[in-house]
């Protein structure tokens, strides 16, 4: 699986998880292109665990060797992780980690969730000790920043509407609380299939 195809894949669901919890897209690309391997693992093949997340999942469970990290030096530990359906059930989970926490602070990621700045959002990641290589966040950002995942923090700003027959600017305008002159401002005069109509993400 190549790069382009693993993110192109994933990027669906990460914009969904940003509807849902508001964690910046790019991030969660990121996090699972970087632990995965864009997919390679043969954790992320034989489990679509994307993220290493421990445990199982409704009684689901894969045994890994992997390499952590013990004041930082890397170390080879057999463990046993949760084995997901797809890809989306992994990113999901993450989510909820992020959004609830852990059984003994519910709060351990919760500058994660509604950050636009995807530097401070990992470096939140990371101080909350989701990550045990010391250089996580660095690897996370040189990731957003040369595969230009900002671009999905953009999308999940914006609303785009599938362009029908009998559409009306004016309609479209009333609908998604807009007006006329944005939308115009936004597509141009152009014939499109599909328009910018808002700030948020949904495809309608």
């Amino acid at each position: 699986m190549s790069k382009e195809t693993f993110i192109n894949e994933i990027a669906p669901y990460a914009l969904r998880i940003y509807e849902e919890f508001k964690i910046l897209p790019s991030v969660i690309i990121a996090q699972a292109c970087l632990e995965s391997g864009y997919g390679t693992s043969a954790l992320a093949k034989q489990g679509k665990n994307i993220f290493g997340t421990k445990g199982d999942y409704k009684g689901e469970s894969i045994i890994f060797q992997t390499i952590e990290y013990v004041n930082g030096a890397p170390v080879q530990v057999r463990n046993k992780f949760r084995k997901y359906p797809t890809w989306e059930e992994s990113l999901r989970d993450l989510a909820n980690l992020y959004a609830f926490g852990t059984s003994w602070n519910r709060n351990l990621y919760s500058f994660v969730i509604g950050e636009k700045d995807y530097k401070k959002a990992v470096k939140a990641i990371f101080d909350a000790g989701y990550a045990t290589d010391p250089k996580y966040t660095e690897k996370l950002v040189n990731l957003i920043e040369t595969s230009g995942l900002t671009k999905y923090d953009v999308m999940a700003e914006e609303v785009y509407h599938i362009v029908k027959k009998g559409d009306t600017v004016s309609a479209l305008a009333k609908a998604y609380g807009s007006t006329q002159v944005q939308i115009q401002q936004w597509n141009g005069l152009a014939d499109l299939n599909l328009i910018k109509v808002n700030q948020r993400l949904r495809v309608k």
